[in-house]
């Protein structure tokens, strides 16, 4: 942060600081070094979950993630460079001086002869001299050690201070809420809202869902060179069973959610006959279902027989009016989002005061 500083007026107390050393040198490069890691991980994963569904988000997330990574990496660098420069120096305040006692020889600076004190953007004090400037990082003091420096000394522009430290912390608030935000809708409840009528009647045009996406653990979006998202399935609670309503992307869709009903998992043999689905020769009894269900408007038949391994079958309840496996062919587990959970608001039922509908989706 920018500030500039001055003597008090009263005495000051004699300091003698040490630039941080052992344990607490490696504390400090291990915990910076763990702040660029962590950017760097959540603007891949954010700019992966493409949480707005706009392909210009992708390059404005990576262009902003990596502006302040390179704003810290900068900054660790510099950190580095002046721990190098500064090893084993220290900072001395006296009343009417200020000594600076580095490798390469002391400077002691009279009261008489400083023009300003400044902290930099980069945690450096910069002592202005009549003739000279000189600088130490203060960056490189213990945090107890950083303000004892600062009671010594007067901020000339309190209020300025103040202004910036509460933008800061009001910055850095805001983007830890936005990255925890973006994990927690990735990888435990998300908000969904149905725009078609391929669920009808369990789900309308309109509703509003939670979804949850605990019980079949946790899936790692595609990122970098990965070559597809990873899914943790010793994490979740259980397998995916027939009747489990589920948001997913289809094969090749890459940008748009889709919500249908698991109709057959690994190893069913499947077959659509005479308007119905049959699991492993028998009928399934589906009282959910609107419509008949067939492959009219679909192409050929790919799903018929035995399902793969790792993928399952999802269908809409309106067989008549949804594009489902009967389409895009077999889902793989890993492209399963959650489950849906809730169903808590429809516009134009709440309108009506009709809540009847609101609860657990089944």
């Amino acid at each position: 942060m920018l500030q500039y500083l001055s003597f008090v007026e009263s005495e000051v107390i004699d300091l003698e600081l040490n630039v941080i050393s052992g344990s607490d040198s490696l504390k400090f490069f291990f915990k910076g070094a763990g702040y660029i890691l962590l950017l760097i991980y959540s603007t891949i994963f954010i700019a992966a979950i493409d949480p707005f569904v706009k392909s210009s988000f992708e390059l404005w997330t990576f262009i902003f993630g990596g502006t302040l990574t390179l704003i810290l990496i900068i900054r660790f660098l510099n950190h580095i460079i002046k721990y190098m420069k500064h090893k084993n120096s220290r900072i001395i305040v006296h009343a009417e001086s200020i000594e600076l006692q580095k490798r390469d020889g002391n400077i002691q600076i009279p009261r008489d002869d400083i023009q300003y004190l400044k902290v930099d953007l980069f945690g450096n004090l910069i002592i202005r001299g009549n003739n000279d400037k000189s600088s130490f990082p203060l960056s490189l003091l213990s945090e107890e050690d950083r303000n004892s420096f600062f009671s010594d000394f007067k901020d000339m522009f309190p209020n300025r201070t103040e202004v910036f430290k509460k933008i800061w912390d009001f910055f850095e608030a805001l983007l830890v809420a936005f990255i925890l935000a973006m994990h927690i809708r990735e990888f435990i409840i998300q908000a969904y809202y149905i725009p078609t009528g391929s669920m009808e009647d369990t789900l309308l045009v309109g509703d509003h869902l939670l979804v949850e996406k605990i019980t079949y653990g946790s899936i790692i979006p595609k990122m970098l060179s990965m070559e597809k998202s990873i899914h943790l399935d010793f994490l979740g609670l259980r397998s995916i069973k027939r009747g489990d309503i589920i948001i997913f992307r289809p094969p090749n869709e890459e940008k748009k959610d889709f919500i249908k009903r698991c109709i057959a998992v690994s190893g069913d043999e499947f077959h659509i006959k005479g308007g119905y689905v049959y699991i492993n020769g028998k009928r399934l009894e589906e009282p959910y279902v609107k419509g008949v269900t067939s492959y009219r408007g679909f192409s050929d038949k790919r799903i018929e027989g035995k399902v793969p391994e790792g993928k399952v079958i999802a269908m809409g309840d309106n067989r008549e009016n949804s594009y489902d496996s009967r389409g895009f062919g077999y889902l793989p587990i890993e492209r399963i989002k959650g489950r849906a959970f809730v169903l808590y608001w429809n516009t134009e039922q709440v309108k009506n005061l009709d809540f009847s509908r609101y609860g657990l989706i089944r």
